[in-house]
């Protein structure tokens, strides 16, 4: 391989690695002014009956929409390009300038505590953007964080893609279990080792990273409880008991006690904070001061709210009123049946959308962004939910400033389904909205719900429209065009 030019493109310069997974090289585009790198992933399945090349084709496919996904994220390196030859199947992903984070750590370069609660916080927001599309790394290791040399930021590398597409691929013969287990000695949680993972089992390797970085010693070589296979770490470095409780839980052994994603253990690793002192002569001043200026400010609020008139909130319902639920929508074009309150009305729908119907509020003129509910109907163009999911999640990645804090499989209207809640940001007025989507396919349609509002604003309808209104929707299978 080594001086050939794939797909017209890539010039092979040299192998970077090499497995029973694949091959990964290290490519540059001769025809760019400044030889642009990249790195090449090349996969080709083990079986090669007409059967199994089908399975594998639809199954890259699969893999090329998430890590299109993935690299929205700065800090995932960019899916370039995709491509066959033959029966093999070939990943072109950005290339990355820098050295990877093993050359950052050893006996003679130990972390501090609050510098490891950085690497933490800077790993894990990474992490958290798989976790999000229940996308796991399987191989979290020094080696595979890589820090950019033109902003020193960290970039995680090495989603396994290869890797777990051969071991899909040994699931779609029949096989009762996957073929190898993924990961790295030392920072591979033992549920990996059964070839079961988690999404807890990258955060074994986030941990063990911090591991590492405190005490110079890699987590292979560090004793481990015969017993509950615990890592004994404690003696080797003496650290604040918040921290080190913390990470404790990251690589407890059992994935049951361990943080269950990256979201979870960055919520506990933001509010570490080392050497706190609660009644320090700077801290008795700063709180006098703050106190003072407290007092003084309550007092002009005081009288101002007493000089002024209070608005009237137009944004309250009657909690009675919210809860009756007087009203049927039916469209038997479209076999759908859905409950909407007393306090909300349904619209006119938009000319030019696939909406069939859009619900609101009464009183959705007093805000900013108009709470709203729309039903959408379409041709499902998918042969699978799980193949109109993987379509419909990039499609919304690629709004404008999204980030998605939810994407799971659900049961609704009877059968099926996904749920996606998610944010965006309008390039035009920067006003931020939160959205709630569930889809599922009856027939050879697509149903989708969307529930929008202001991100403020969110919270105050959520529960009548995702534990009622929702709730209450009945879908009549259809097999119309």
């Amino acid at each position: 391989m080594i001086g050939e030019t794939l797909n017209g493109r890539y010039y092979i310069l040299k192998l970077l690695g090499s497995g029973e997974h694949g091959q990964t090289y290290l490519a540059e585009e001769r025809q760019t002014p400044d030889n642009t790198k990249f790195v090449i992933k090349q996969f080709e399945p083990k079986a090669q009956d007409k059967l199994s090349l089908r399975k594998a084709k639809y199954l890259f496919a699969r893999e090329i929409k998430i890590q299109k996904i993935l690299g929205k994220s700065d800090r995932i390196p960019n899916l370039i390009a995709s491509f066959q030859k033959g029966n093999k199947f070939y990943l072109v992903h950005q290339f990355i300038d820098g050295a990877d984070l093993a050359t950052e750590l050893g006996a003679d370069r130990k972390w501090s505590p609050e510098d490891v609660i950085g690497l933490l916080r800077e790993i894990l927001e990474i992490v958290e953007v798989a976790h999000l599309e229940k996308v796991i790394h399987q191989d979290i290791k020094p080696s595979n964080i890589i820090r950019r040399n033109s902003d020193r930021a960290l970039m995680l590398i090495d989603f396994g893609s290869v890797k777990k597409l051969n071991n899909q691929m040994a699931n779609a013969e029949g096989k009762t279990s996957l073929t190898v287990p993924i990961g790295t000695e030392g920072y591979m949680a033992p549920e990996q080792k059964s070839i079961r993972p988690k999404l807890a089992s990258d955060i074994y390797g986030v941990g063990a990273i911090a591991i590492y970085a405190l005490t110079g010693i890699e987590p292979k070589d560090i004793t481990l409880d015969r017993e509950t296979e615990t890592l004994m770490w404690h003696n080797l470095v003496s650290v604040d008991e918040e921290l080190a409780v913390t990470i404790d839980r990251m690589v407890e052994p059992d994935y049951r006690l361990r943080y269950s994603s990256a979201s979870e253990a960055l919520k506990t690793v933001r509010t570490l904070k080392l050497g706190r002192k609660l009644f320090d002569l700077k801290t008795i001043i700063g709180v006098g001061i703050l106190m003072l200026g407290f007092l003084g400010g309550g007092y002009y609020y005081w009288q101002l709210e007493n000089s002024l008139q209070k608005t009237p909130d137009t944004n309250s319902y009657d909690e009675a009123e919210q809860d009756r639920f007087p009203f049927l929508y039916r469209s038997e074009e479209y076999g759908i049946e859905m409950k909407y309150p007393f306090s909300w009305q349904l619209n006119k729908s938009p000319q030019g959308e696939k909406t069939i119907a859009e619900f609101t509020p009464q009183k959705s003129q007093s805000f900013l962004i108009p709470p709203e509910v729309k039903i959408k109907v379409s041709p499902a163009n998918s042969d699978s939910l799980e193949e109109y999911t993987t379509n419909a999640v990039y499609n919304i990645t690629q709004l404008p400033q999204t980030k998605i804090a939810d994407s799971r499989p659900v049961q609704f209207a009877g059968g099926d389904a996904h749920k996606v809640v998610y944010t965006s940001i309008n390039p035009d007025n920067k006003l931020q909205s939160k959205y709630l989507q569930i889809w599922t396919i009856k027939g050879d349609r697509a149903y989708t719900f969307t529930y929008k509002a202001d991100l403020e604003r969110y919270d105050d309808f959520i529960a009548i429209v995702e534990n009622e209104m929702l709730k209450s929707v009945k879908i009549a299978v259809s097999t119309n065009p």
